[in-house]
């Protein structure tokens, strides 16, 4: 099955989705990584297509690199925190099922945030309560894919996929903190190095 269809079949078929992701082969690695850049296409055009009168940035303030990296960062936190999470108490998924169906449930906003930007250059500013609810519902629509993939790969009843889903955001929570922590620390550690080496050539 290609991928194009695979996004047909999340769309409308989201539990037939799930599941079928588990038989052996389905799913390529490749597919995880096309979807989340075509995620970071749809946010760049949608930045671009976006009336003036709804941005909320000026143009020098939007960095595609930081756009890049809070689709990434998010992704791949939540895929390994919601994989080992789930693994630790009885979850049936594999790692490739959880990263690369994470990537599918982002299909909505694939598809639907671009014509929903186009939209605003034909709203008046008082109509902003349309645009605001139809991005809040693409993003509960990805939202309700995530939980339903971890439901189905899992095979987590109701009560379970909440605590496994809190216990994951928890986790991304402190992956965050410690990618962080490691970050000042490298950074400090790369500032002591420059400045040794310069104490040292001017010494000499």
């Amino acid at each position: 099955m290609n991928t194009v269809r695979m996004m047909k079949q999340v769309l409308l078929h989201p539990y037939d989705f799930y599941h079928d992701i588990q038989e052996p082969g389905r799913l390529k690695w490749h597919q995880g990584i096309v979807l989340i850049l075509l995620v970071f296409v749809a946010r760049m055009l949608s930045i671009v297509l976006t009336s003036f009168t709804f941005q909320t940035r000026e143009p020098y303030e939007i960095s595609y690199v930081y756009e890049f990296v809070w689709i990434v960062v998010p992704w791949l936190s939540w895929s390994i925190s919601n994989w080992g999470v789930s693994a630790i108490l009885d979850g049936e998924g594999k790692f490739k099922e959880v990263l690369v169906g994470s990537a599918f449930a982002a299909v909505p906003y694939i598809l639907f945030i671009v014509p929903i930007s186009i939209l605003t250059n034909l709203l008046s500013l008082s109509e902003q309560s349309m645009y605001t609810t139809l991005t809040v519902l693409t993003f509960v629509w990805v939202a309700w894919l995530l939980l339903a993939k971890v439901k189905i790969v899992h095979d987590f009843e109701l009560g379970k996929l909440l605590f496994i889903t809190l216990i994951s955001l928890l986790g991304i929570a402190i992956i965050w903190f410690i990618g962080i922590l490691m970050y000042g620390l490298i950074n400090q550690f790369i500032n002591f190095i420059v400045d040794l080496v310069k104490e040292i050539r001017f010494r000499m």
